[in-house]
């Protein structure tokens, strides 16, 4: 197992386009699925949400994590990346266009969708590499 750099856990988030966010829902653990971007002006994961239970639990615990994962191309490795930090509410409107621009897949987003942005804390990744026997 190796650990990566901030640059290139940075560069695996950007990359994917789903991940998942673990917050803390009357206190214990919720795991949910968002459609994320990485913005590079703030460093931070920013992920729509529509008002409800992910939103509540992103904005009114102190700490959320985000964890993203995948299998490199030749299929002789994994990554994982986690962010610790803090959720904020987007609500400047130059923030909201920037994260919304930069989504390539465009679901659970209209109207009524809010934006959340974790801060980051800490930032860890892994990458596990196949080990062939002799």
């Amino acid at each position: 197992m190796d650990e990566l750099p901030p640059a290139e856990c940075r560069h695996l988030v950007a990359s994917s386009l789903l991940g998942r966010i673990a917050v803390f829902v009357d206190g214990r653990p919720e795991i949910f699925p968002v459609n994320h971007v990485f913005d590079p002006v703030t460093g931070t994961v920013v992920f729509p949400s529509k008002p409800g239970t992910k939103m509540w639990g992103a904005l009114h615990w102190p700490w959320m994590s985000f964890e993203v994962d995948g299998i490199d191309p030749d299929g002789q490795s994994a990554w994982s990346v986690l962010v610790v930090g803090r959720g904020q509410e987007l609500t400047a409107p130059e923030d909201i266009r920037r994260a919304a621009s930069l989504r390539q897949v465009r679901w659970a987003a209209g109207p009524a969708t809010h934006w959340i942005r974790l801060v980051p804390a800490q930032v860890s990744g892994r990458r596990i590499r196949l080990v062939v026997e002799p």
